[in-house]
């Protein structure tokens, strides 16, 4: 039985082998075409984007948005892996949808993903070319570290790609599992594990020190804005109230203080940004508020 008929039997995306993914994406017309696209965007505004400020060739004020309960959040290295999950985390299921329910499904799943996927980057960017953001990284370069560091500037923290992704990819595929009609025990299921692996992706950004507290409700605001059918206000406010829930290294005042500055950050974006034509005009301002002292340069 391969490792896909076993996961699908199992009813977990998890083992789910994502090579044979991609060659498959590949092979189909319009899937190929959305996967360029993508690659494409991802090239032009993740990595030229930053790559351009930091070696001189265009200039973007760059503002550190730490915030005290940061440092609340111990560093925790161990967590990488999990981080760094955040791309296999929205490719796995669309392995599990061909096994399930053909190649049509499976082509049609992954060309719909990524050109949303690809949307997600392209708004997010027109924030970064306003203002880029950081934050302060531990001077840690032992494993995975080391190419974090070197193939990311971390130039674009507000707002989190990380939280927009997964947050995304949970959510589009509890509509698609809809879609597909598929059984509600087995939806249950998939949508429970999606669920877990998005909100422990979303704290290990905090845990390696990749952003602050202040990038995830920006990443909440974009997509209630982006996606708003899915991720509705009542939504964000579940998906924060399972941040740090039950943690064991990160107090109960402590997780509460960081649930409610991402629950108000998040209201007061949607509020202001609720008149505005441009989604990413409150970003503007709320940026735009930050001292002077918050340049780097």
């Amino acid at each position: 039985m391969s490792k896909t008929a076993q996961a699908v039997r199992n009813r977990t995306t998890k083992g789910i082998p994502k090579f044979p993914i991609f060659l498959r994406t590949l092979a189909g017309k319009t899937s190929r075409k959305a996967l360029f696209r993508y690659l494409r965007t991802v090239t032009r505004d993740f990595f030229w984007l930053q790559f351009s400020v930091k070696f001189g060739f265009r200039k973007i004020p760059i503002l550190d948005v730490d915030h005290p309960l940061d440092g609340l959040v111990p560093f925790t290295p161990e967590r990488v892996g999990t981080y760094l999950d955040f791309v296999a985390f929205w490719i796995r299921p669309i392995g599990y949808i061909g096994k399930r329910f053909g190649p049509q499904a499976e082509r049609e799943t992954v060309t719909a993903l990524l050109d949303l996927i690809n949307r997600c980057y392209t708004e997010a960017a027109n924030v970064y070319r306003y203002r880029m953001t950081t934050t302060k990284r531990p001077k840690y370069y032992r494993g995975s570290f080391l190419t974090i560091h070197l193939f990311d500037p971390h130039y674009l923290c507000v707002p989190s790609l990380h939280v927009i992704v997964v947050v995304f990819a949970y959510t589009f595929y509890r509509k698609r599992f809809r879609e597909l009609g598929m059984e509600a025990e087995e939806a249950e299921a998939l949508n429970r594990e999606l669920y877990a692996g998005a909100v422990s992706i979303a704290e290990t950004v905090l845990y390696i020190k990749q952003h602050s507290v202040n990038c995830i409700p920006a990443a909440l605001y974009a997509m209630t804005r982006i996606t708003p059918d899915e991720v509705t206000p009542s939504e964000v406010i579940g998906f924060t109230g399972s941040l740090f829930a039950g943690a064991e290294d990160v107090s109960p005042e402590t997780a509460g203080k960081i649930r409610n500055h991402i629950e108000e950050t998040y209201e007061r974006l949607l509020l202001e940004g609720c008149h505005d034509e441009d989604w990413i005009a409150p970003l503007q301002r709320w940026l735009n508020a930050y001292s002077a002292e918050g340049f780097v340069h």
